[in-house]
């Protein structure tokens, strides 16, 4: 399997089970709420955000497997792995900054 496509796999799957948390924490915090319900609402929206989520990456990640040995696809996929990355970056801070402020 090529360098990039292997690593977009694994940064979309790791933003996948990370990304949902932390896209449904950011909603919560948009909003006034009762602190009671924070955790209801937590789980709720984390659980509808990767419903839509999880499937939508598997689905890219299984076309990149049937593709894996494509060297034009190679070259392509790279700005997506940075994506990725940078998304997985941004949610661990956010949950550093979150834990420790």
């Amino acid at each position: 399997m090529q360098r990039n496509i292997a690593s977009t796999i694994f940064y979309s799957l790791l933003f996948a089970m990370g990304g949902a948390p932390t896209i449904a924490m950011l909603l919560i915090q948009s909003q006034p709420h009762d602190p009671a319900l924070m955790y209801q609402i937590f789980i709720g929206l984390t659980v509808m955000i990767a419903c839509v989520l999880v499937p939508l990456i598997l689905i890219q990640n299984a076309y990149l497997c049937w593709k894996r040995k494509d060297q034009h696809l190679e070259n392509k996929i790279k700005p997506l792995m940075q994506f990725y990355l940078l998304l997985n970056a941004g949610c661990l801070i956010y949950w550093l900054l979150y834990q420790f402020t």
